[in-house]
């Protein structure tokens, strides 16, 4: 299955923000996804920590199209 992050939907504006604000980058988002340790949140959200950092996003499953996309919606720094 082929993993997708969509970086233009409106709700991940806020998460390139932060992105930006943290020095943050593409790579390091998809190593939190792939690499991290995921916890769930309410509302279809999860939150993958990896190394410094948090990345908190939606999940979607296409099977027809076999695509997994991720929105994700903000990073934290702990």
């Amino acid at each position: 299955m082929k993993l997708k992050i969509n970086w233009d939907h409106k709700r991940t504006k806020h998460a390139i923000e932060r992105m930006w604000l943290r020095g943050i980058s593409g790579k390091d988002i998809m190593n939190a996804l792939l690499k991290g340790q995921k916890r769930k949140q309410k509302d279809n959200l999860i939150e993958a920590f990896h190394s410094y950092y948090s990345v908190v996003y939606a999940e979607y499953f296409f099977k027809e199209q076999n695509i997994h996309k991720i929105y994700p919606v903000t990073v934290k720094i702990w």
